[in-house]
């Protein structure tokens, strides 16, 4: 007992040793791979900065011109109409001004205020002067451009500077650049060692550039600002680096060092701690013989009721996903990067990430092993073919075709049923309301009224069956046509009669049987207490040699009786049972009745009776036991002088009919025999009800025992007194 309880605790600590060392395994490969075996450089957080940092490195050093550099700047045709018509041409930019101007004027005269209408008056001339002269003179235009290209320029300047100043001072305290002007030759970099040389420290991170166009990283929402910087098309060459000894940590705000330092570490230790789980599962599966995971049972035996196909499909699906989001999750990993968390972001992500993980190792291992051992068991895998859909879906279409016009009318209606919802909308849709009603009136309802009625017979159906099972007395079911329910009903009602005729047959069993043991026990009584009385006057010492004498006679005849009497009942039950031994041979059919008549010759003498005998002059040769048909004959002999009415006529016949041997014994009866043949034949039933006769009541069980044993038939007829039996036995 200890022993199987510390294999089952092994057995569990197994699994779960295996499930976590494979789930932590997953997390390190998905999560923490790329941190542990790939430099912080290839993560897009530094990317980002590294963007950043050359953007504003244009923004701040390289994208300057002076104030002379930017009036030295070609200006083209195209700028000069540009600028022109930047308002509009002459008529609308005049227009423009007459109608800037109106409005301010018209209220100066109306208020009388000559001085301010005087003003707006020539700042209206002024402009409108400065616009025909643009219109006028193409060096003119050029002067205003160069004026607004310098404005333009220091704006754009001082913003920037105020803007990405305190950024890119904080950035290049790790990184490095050296530029040099290709037009000029000057030099823009923040590294020099005491003499003004450059330092070649180790690097960590390079990237070089033989053409680097400031304005190629700028974007502006001014176009002028644009056409400015273009203009200038300043190229460099240079590089922009980090060191190795760079103070990382500076880029903490922008690409989160710190965390990618932390998820390493924290990778490596959770690396090691599911290598350690799943090499001690692996030492208690050699140590305990511990092949299986253990757990689950009453979700086991849920599981094996599912289908086989749902089972596969449900496993596939859930390797699919699993698998999807694996891959989706190491793509991404190096993505972003946050301490112990991983590249999922926050707390709840990761916590349902891990989870998720866990869940799906451990129903992926456990599905697998169920499958593998369901493989490997042979009724399993009996018990998984016939529930699979596939098996299941082959009985439907059987059971379908057991009645096929069934199946088709479920269809018809279903079809009928999808048609009308489909069609009853179109009618609506296109205006047609009333069309529509008439639709559903002439066709739904018919089909409805179908469907009630065929509800109907089967509720009626299922009532009837239910009162069957019950055993109370239901009318026959009402059966009209010739469809499935209509047969239905018909078995039915034939099974009902079935069932009735069964337990009425029961009820006459039980009564025979009855009737059985009561006559038994007087046919055996009577004889045995004559013995036991004659015994008791024996022992008498007054009784004379005489008495003596007739008392031992009637012993000896109710001895004998008695015999007899058990031994046709022991013969009867040989019989009934097929236990009795058969020797047959070839015998005259003829000659035996013959002989049978002769042992009764006296009898029949002395008997009140007149025979009429026939029997055909040739042979009549057939395969019998010789000494047991000579039994039917003597009973049949017997039972018609005991039984027969005196003064009354007995015809006896044999003849070859139909390729038979057919023997007929007719007689009129003494006593009344009713209406029911079958009863004639039951074991102890005698003609004389009152029983006062001689004969055990077994002749007539024992015959017909006897002709089936045979092959041949043994029939009883009954025509209110005339007694009739035919015998009919295969001619050799």
């Amino acid at each position: 007992m200890a022993t199987k309880l510390k294999n089952k605790k092994a057995g569990y600590l197994f699994t779960w040793l295996m499930i976590l060392g494979l789930s932590l395994l997953l997390l390190v490969i998905t999560v923490y791979r790329p941190m542990m075996f790939s430099a912080f450089e290839n993560f897009s957080g530094f990317k980002s900065t590294y963007y950043q940092f050359r953007y504003e490195l244009a923004m701040t050093k390289l994208s300057h011109p002076s104030s002379s550099q930017v009036r030295k700047l070609p200006i083209t045709k195209d700028d000069i109409h540009e600028f022109r018509y930047r308002y509009g041409d002459l008529p609308k930019q005049l227009s423009n001004v007459h109608s800037q101007f109106s409005d301010v004027i018209a209220k100066a005269e109306k208020a009388e205020d000559k001085k301010a209408a005087s003003y707006y008056k020539k700042e209206r001339d002024k402009k409108i002067r400065a616009i025909e002269k643009n219109f006028k003179s193409d060096a003119h235009v050029a002067r205003q451009i160069r004026e607004e290209r310098v404005a333009l320029m220091k704006k754009f300047q001082n913003t920037s500077l105020s803007n990405e100043q305190g950024s890119f001072n904080q950035l290049a305290k790790v990184f490095k650049y050296r530029f040099v002007n290709k037009k000029t030759g000057e030099v823009f970099t923040n590294v020099t060692d005491v003499q003004g040389k450059e330092k070649q420290p180790g690097k960590r991170f390079e990237k070089s550039f033989k053409n680097f166009s400031p304005d190629d990283y700028l974007s502006s929402g001014d176009k002028r600002i644009t056409r400015i910087l273009t203009l200038w098309g300043a190229q460099y060459s240079g590089k922009i680096y980090i060191n190795r000894d760079a103070p990382m940590d500076q880029l903490d705000v922008y690409s989160n060092y710190r965390a990618y330092v932390h998820s390493k570490f924290i990778g490596f230790v959770l690396l090691a701690l599911a290598l350690t789980m799943i090499g001690y599962a692996s030492f208690l599966l050699r140590k305990h013989r511990v092949f299986s995971l253990v757990g689950f049972q009453k979700i086991s035996r849920l599981y094996h009721r599912i289908p086989i196909e749902l089972r596969l499909m449900v496993l596939a699906l859930e390797l699919v996903i699993f698998l999807t989001v694996i891959i989706s999750v190491g793509v991404s990993s190096t993505s972003y990067v946050y301490p112990v968390f991983g590249s999922l972001g926050n707390l709840s992500n990761f916590t349902f990430y891990n989870f998720g993980i866990l869940g799906a190792v451990t129903t992926v291992l456990f599905q697998i092993q169920w499958l593998l051992k369901m493989i490997r068991d042979p009724e399993q895998r009996s018990q998984c073919r016939k529930g699979s859909i596939i098996a299941q879906t082959g009985e439907i279409i059987n059971g379908f075709f057991i009645a096929p016009f069934t199946g088709l009318k479920v269809l018809f209606i279903v079809a009928a049923i999808f048609f009308l919802g489909m069609s009853a909308p179109l009618f609506s849709m296109s205006g047609s309301v009333v069309a529509a009603f008439l639709f559903l009136i002439f066709t739904a309802l018919p089909l409805l009224w179908l469907a009630l009625k065929r509800a109907t017979q089967f509720n009626r159906v299922f009532n009837q069956a239910s009162a069957l099972a019950a055993g109370e007395e239901e009318p026959d079911l009402p059966v009209q046509g010739r469809g499935s329910i209509s047969r239905l009903s018909q078995s039915l009602n034939t099974l009902k009669h079935g069932v009735k005729s069964s337990r009425n047959a029961q009820l006459k069993s039980e009564r025979l049987k009855t009737e059985l043991i009561t006559n038994v026990s007087h046919d055996l009584r009577t004889p045995l207490t004559s013995i036991i009385t004659y015994n008791d006057l024996l022992r008498k010492s007054d009784v004379s040699d005489a008495e003596r004498q007739d008392y031992l006679a009637i012993i000896d005849r109710k001895a004998k009786r008695l015999k007899r009497l058990i031994d046709d009942l022991f013969d009867a039950s040989k019989m009934a049972s097929g236990a009795i031994e058969l020797h047959k041979t070839k015998v005259n059919l003829t000659e035996l009745l013959t002989q049978a008549l002769a042992e009764y010759d006296e009898a029949i003498q002395q008997s009140k009776l007149s025979f009429r005998i026939k029997t055909p002059n040739e042979e009549i040769p057939v395969i019998v036991d010789g000494q047991k048909l000579w039994r039917v004959f003597d009973n049949m002999i017997g039972n018609i002088i005991k039984y027969s009415l005196e003064g009354t006529r007995v015809y006896i016949t044999l003849e070859v009919k139909n390729g038979e041997a057919m023997a007929t014994f007719k007689n009129i009866t003494k006593y009344e025999l009713g209406d029911n043949v079958d009863e004639l034949f039951e074991r102890f039933k005698r003609g004389d009800a009152s029983r006062h006769t001689e004969g055990s009541g077994l002749g007539l069980a024992i015959a017909k025992s006897i002709i089936d044993l045979h092959d041949g038939v043994f029939e009883i007829d009954l025509d209110g007194d005339l007694f009739k039996v035919v015998i009919k036995l295969p001619i050799a």
